[in-house]
């Protein structure tokens, strides 16, 4: 086994035994995952270069701490931002809106455009890309560029995200913390919600897209918030990440909310457009005029935010617990 890898089993290994710890019982948690500075303790690595193994199953050398980082992603640029690292970030994508600093960094493109020369004019030592580089990530690397691939697909899948980032940056202390801080709230959230009885829990619809309608379907991020927020997807059980169903299957599927992208519109007019298909009127999301906006940055993009998400979830579906 290779030394580098070897340390990079042994560190996950150290964070695997912190999450198996960690659960919180406070609900009165702060909502800002953003660090008072971007100052942060750091603890010395091992001895470089270091090897890893990234979210695309790529061993990725790491020859020094990288002082230089470009984003790729808006997911990856929240992550960098809330373990304190904004000040070595030199590059996002024009998507990356979040936090408001990211809005100061150059820009290298769009999500699934990056601007390979761009990239190279800022000199990067560590490009944070996602699976949607593929086809650039080769490139990359050729022209001597360390590439770490960073997808989560869960909130587990989040977790190591944010703890290989933290470990390649030298910043192991606020992965740990920024983790704990994440699952504090998740647990609090799941404590207030687990009162809830199994028949009683709200049947929720995401429309992601109204033509043709699109949902969340059981391997989308979405279905986990709603299921950590103590609600019931009512295509949850569907083996897709963002099924298209029928009108008529989401008015047999009753269900008490309906979710939707913000960039939709305003929810005035979203019920007003969703009372007029056949047979919606029957839904109780709509006779109770239970249709809210989500925002789309929060919901959907698997950043520390994600939190956020199911906290203002918990609260849409359960009101009066919280």
């Amino acid at each position: 086994m290779k030394k580098g890898l070897f340390i990079f089993i042994v560190l996950l290994f150290g964070f695997m035994l912190l999450m198996a710890g960690c659960s919180g019982t406070d609900n009165g948690v702060e909502t800002d995952l953003q660090p008072e500075s971007d100052e942060v303790t750091s603890s010395p690595l091992p001895e470089m270069p270091i090897v890893i193994t990234d979210q695309m199953g790529r061993e990725v050398v790491i020859e020094e701490i990288p002082q230089r980082i470009i984003s790729l992603s808006p997911s990856n640029t929240e992550i960098v931002f809330a373990l304190g690292l904004g000040d070595r970030v030199v590059g996002v994508t024009e998507y990356c809106n979040y936090p408001a600093e990211a809005l100061e960094k150059d820009i290298v493109g769009g999500f699934s455009t990056p601007n390979i020369e761009k990239i190279i004019e800022l000199e990067p030592d560590l490009i944070l890309a996602s699976t949607i580089h593929e086809e650039e990530v080769p490139r990359l690397e050729e022209l001597g560029i360390p590439v770490m691939v960073i997808e989560s697909s869960t909130v587990a899948d989040l977790f190591v995200s944010i703890q290989l980032v933290a470990i390649v940056a030298d910043v192991p202390e606020a992965g740990e913390s920024l983790v704990s801080s994440m699952q504090d709230r998740i647990d609090a959230v799941g404590s207030v919600v687990a009162e809830v009885d199994q028949d009683e829990k709200i049947k929720v619809y995401y429309e992601v897209y109204s033509d043709p309608v699109m949902t969340a379907g059981q391997g989308a991020f979405i279905n986990e918030i709603i299921t950590l927020a103590g609600g019931i997807n009512i295509f949850g059980d569907i083996n897709e990440n963002y099924p298209q169903v029928s009108a008529e299957v989401v008015a047999e599927r009753q269900p008490d909310i309906i979710l939707y992208p913000d960039y939709h519109g305003t929810a005035d007019l979203v019920l007003d457009s969703m009372a007029g298909r056949p047979g919606w009127e029957s839904i109780p999301a709509i006779q109770n005029s239970r249709i809210q906006a989500a925002s789309d940055d929060i919901f959907a993009r698997p950043g520390p935010r994600i939190v956020e998400a199911i906290e203002e979830a918990a609260r849409l579906f359960y009101p009066e617990l919280f």
